[in-house]
Parts: structure tokens; C-alpha cells; sequence
């Protein structure tokens, strides 16, 4: 589903395009700066992980996009927002280049996909997070966040297992 863009002081939050995908592919593989994430290392990425994105801007159901700084346009990060049927919870999902985290990028964008989830009835907003991503669970309980679940996800075509949190935030 196509959104129109968020934005931020600092950030655009904008629709994933095709010219996207591979800049989105290559973050969500690169072996540092996504390591907490369940998508699989570059080496372990298969055909079918590879081939996501193909229809990302006909897909229905969640909102895919491409975090770009205002001032230079350069892609630095992925979010998405996934409303459950009810329109009232919503699932963030993020991703920062290293580059660009513990600079309050992370803080403005999770902030940014909340207002925009509660301007279209978003009531409740949930995040899993691997237990030793330090970085992630403190800026969800910086931003009100409360681990409400325990529980574990394996890193995709691997054999690393991550215990998780899954964070809440209810207005």
C-alpha cells in the first residue's frame, strides 16, 4: 500500500519504490548493522528473500518505507507500519544504517510512524525487539514503550536464536 510521506525536522518517510529495493535488500542483509534483525545475512539470503519487492508498490497491507534525511536526500534507514485488521493495533518495524543510529534518527522516526498510525485510528503500536538490541529497547521505553511479551525468533536460514521483547505502547 502506497502512504504519502511522513514528515519529520529532520526526515521524509516515504512510500518504498522499486528504485528502493535493492538499497533495502542490501540494509537489511549488511551483517553489523542489522544484526538483531530475523532477516538472514548476505551469504544466507536465498532466492526467495532476494526477490522481495518485486510489487512493494502494489502490495497490500502494510506501508513499507524509506527513511531519506531532508536536507540531503540520502537514504539512511526502512520502517514500516503493518495495521492489524481493527485499524486500532498497529506493528512498527525499523531499520537504521549504523551510520546514522544513536543520533536521534531512531527517536524522530518511531515518533513520526506513531502520529501518523494515531491520525488513522491507531490506538495501540507494538515492536519486537531482540532482548540484546540495546540501542532498540531503549529508544521504544524512551518513547513510553513497555515489554508486555517475552519470547525468541530465529535469524532467517541460520542457527542464531535471539530472545525478544515485544513493546506496547496503548494511548
Amino acid at each position: 500500500m502506497m502512504i504519502e510521506t511522513i514528515e519529520t525536522p529532520r526526515l521524509l518517510l516515504r512510500a518504498t519504490t522499486r528504485e528502493d529495493v535493492s538499497f533495502s535488500l542490501n540494509l537489511w542483509t549488511d551483517p553489523e548493522t542489522c544484526y538483531y534483525l530475523a532477516d538472514p545475512p548476505r551469504d544466507r539470503a536465498d532466492e526467495q528473500y532476494l526477490s522481495w519487492g518485486k510489487d512493494v508498490e502494489t502490495e497490500e497491507g502494510w506501508y513499507p518505507m524509506i527513511v531519506v534525511l531532508r536536507e540531503t536526500g540520502e537514504r539512511i534507514g526502512t520502517c514500516s507500519l503493518v495495521p492489524y485488521p481493527d485499524e486500532h493495533r498497529w506493528d512498527l518495524g525499523y531499520a537504521l544504517h549504523r551510520q546514522y543510529q544513536r543520533q536521534g534518527y531512531g527517536t524522530e522516526m518511531i515518533r513520526a510512524m506513531i502520529e501518523y498510525g494515531r491520525a488513522h485510528g491507531g490506538r495501540v503500536f507494538t515492536a519486537d525487539v531482540a532482548k540484546e538490541n540495546a540501542g532498540s529497547n531503549a529508544v521504544l521505553r524512551k518513547l513510553g514503550f513497555t515489554p508486555v511479551r517475552e519470547g525468541s525468533f530465529t535469524k532467517r536460514n541460520t542457527e542464531i536464536v535471539f530472545e525478544s521483547f515485544t513493546y506496547r505502547l496503548e494511548f
